[in-house]
């Protein structure tokens, strides 16, 4: 009887064993299922923006232009301390006009050559959306008082008008102000940014009331950093400024 006993014992006791052993088995296979598997298509598909590589100098502003590029606006006037004039292009694919567009700074140099000093692909927007809408019916790049000029205005859109400065502050190109203008339901909203003091000012006009009354707000804020012509692009930064309540 205690023989019968002990090999019953034994014989739970392997079953047991069994039994866990192919729960194990069935839970690993479990897992597995839910391995995640990289998608190759998409890494594939997936489109990496390299930027083409411009001349450093050139004798004209012309130099700094291959294929498949060409000059969509053109300023001339003096951005550093020196006593020569310098050039500031934008380009844009004479293939696609639905592509990021460069802007480069091009700083006279005393032996009568241009130097590519800046180049920022943010700071102007493509000229189309991918669906083939133009953003801006109306586009501008100026120079005055060392300061760069970027007019962007829309015929009425989304957009509505956007105009960044750009000066040079210890060597660097530094985004110092941004005016905007914006119309909406019943009211239109301008806004003048100093990125420099920090200051925001906005001015809301109510234009279904017949007296078009207006409000005035002066908001503050502080920037961890300066915002760069090489690196920021303004519709990003506009994002993290404050806007006005009564828009």
């Amino acid at each position: 009887m205690k023989c019968k006993m002990i090999f019953l014992i034994i014989a739970v006791t392997i079953i047991s064993c069994n039994k866990k052993t192919d729960v194990k088995a069935i839970s690993v296979k479990k897992d597995a299922l839910y391995q995640p598997i990289p998608d190759e298509t998409e890494t594939e598909d997936e489109e990496v923006f390299t930027a083409p590589e411009f001349p450093k100098t050139g004798k004209t502003a012309d130099d700094f232009v291959g294929v498949p590029y060409i000059i969509k606006m053109k300023a001339e006037g003096f951005l550093n301390d020196d006593a020569l004039k310098d050039i500031v292009i934008v380009l844009q694919n004479e293939n696609d006009n639905q592509d990021s567009r460069a802007v480069l700074v091009l700083l006279k140099q005393e032996t009568g050559e241009y130097k590519l000093q800046d180049i920022s692909w943010e700071a102007v927007d493509p000229e189309y959306t991918e669906s083939g809408y133009q953003i801006y019916t109306s586009e501008e790049i100026y120079i005055e008082n060392k300061v760069l000029h970027i007019m962007l205005q829309s015929g009425g859109g989304p957009a509505g008008t956007r105009e960044t400065l750009y000066k040079y502050v210890n060597n660097d190109l530094v985004l110092t102000e941004m005016h905007t203008f914006n119309a909406g339901a019943g009211s239109h909203l301008s806004s003048d940014y100093n990125l420099v003091t920090g200051v925001a000012e906005h001015e809301v006009t109510n234009t279904l009331n017949d007296s078009i009354p207006s409000k005035h707000e002066i908001k503050k804020f502080q920037l961890k950093r300066q915002m760069l012509f090489a690196k920021d692009n303004p519709n990003i930064v506009l994002e993290n400024l404050p806007g006005s309540e009564n828009f």
